[in-house]
């Protein structure tokens, strides 16, 4: 079967394709951290360039345990990934559900990991009449229906947040449900919605994290999960070895030394967004969304997404 192909942002390098140059291009593709990688961060990657020469630890050890100290889970209730979007992968092979739930629009490989693991999926439909939530009564008679459900908190590309205790209290009341919350962009809504720290005691719960957002380095690769022992372990039976290269795990040893950074980070965000949003409210034809995440949904009066993408 054929799978579902999708595009993504931060392909700048197709640019090079149609004669264009990198120089100097504000890439609105991509959603991280406005302030770039931190300058500590680029230091200690020259310093340490020559550790590519080795093989790195083959799974992340010494940085699964800085992260879940970090964090404050036990080291077994944490799994470290090239990338968040490994995980998500790992979840579903690891799982083999049968019915996954997906709120649409969502970030697309949720749709592509199951299908490819011979899920069916069940879509909810996330309306703007709505706020773009899912209605409660619809989305509690979909759990009833499915083994797996993927939430993004705050889901991209609406921007909006799903209360905590909502979804705590779906994940306690649908345990043979398994939940996989996609955190990537919480650190930038205006109130603590995390799941993290319930994670590691709930049987069907994998919170992923995805901290090259945070940095700003996607280039780098590099995402984790939080959740019980058992799925945990489940999750690093899916994973190869040397997932995470050796830069990567460098980084995500800094993290803990960067919470200065990542705070004014995150607090640029929430306060630019709104001036963004108030001043393209203001041009006739664009209606933004309200977001908890580092990036605006627009409705364009008169013309479709795919027109605007042709062009």
């Amino acid at each position: 079967m054929r799978l579902p192909q999708f595009e993504h942002g931060g392909e700048i390098y197709k640019l090079k394709r149609l004669g264009m140059r990198e120089e100097g291009l504000i890439d609105f593709s991509v959603n991280l951290n406005p302030l770039g990688p931190p300058k500590e961060l680029i230091r200690l990657l020259r310093e340490r360039l020559w550790e590519i020469g080795r093989y790195p630890e083959g799974r992340s050890e010494s940085l699964r345990s800085k992260l879940a100290g970090w964090l404050g889970v036990p080291d077994d209730c944490l799994i470290v990934s090239n990338g968040s979007t490994q995980l998500i992968y790992a979840a579903c092979r690891a799982l083999r559900p049968r019915r996954v739930l997906i709120l649409q629009p969502t970030f697309s490989e949720y749709e592509r990991a199951a299908t490819r693991c011979g899920a069916h999926i069940s879509e909810i439909s996330l309306k703007p009449d709505d706020g773009f939530k899912p209605r409660a009564d619809e989305l509690i008679d979909r759990l009833k229906r499915v083994d797996m459900a993927f939430i993004c908190n705050p889901n991209n590309p609406t921007g909006r947040l799903l209360e905590r205790d909502l979804l705590l209290d779906l994940v306690r009341r649908f345990p043979e449900v398994a939940f996989v919350l996609d955190e990537a962009f919480i650190d930038f809504a205006d109130r603590p919605s995390s799941l993290l720290g319930e994670a590691k005691g709930l049987m069907n719960l994998i919170v992923l994290r995805s901290p090259s957002k945070l940095l700003a380095v996607p280039g780098l690769r590099l995402g984790y999960a939080v959740s019980n022992p058992q799925l945990i372990r489940k999750l690093e039976d899916e994973i190869e070895l040397w997932s995470v290269n050796t830069l990567a795990q460098l980084a995500g040893e800094m993290l803990p030394k960067l919470e200065g950074f990542i705070e004014e980070g995150t607090q640029l965000v929430r306060k630019e967004r709104e001036f963004l949003r108030s001043e393209l409210s203001k041009i006739e034809g664009m209606f933004p969304f309200p977001s908890q995440a580092n990036f605006l949904l627009v409705r364009l009066k008169g013309i479709s997404s795919r027109a605007v993408q042709m062009r």
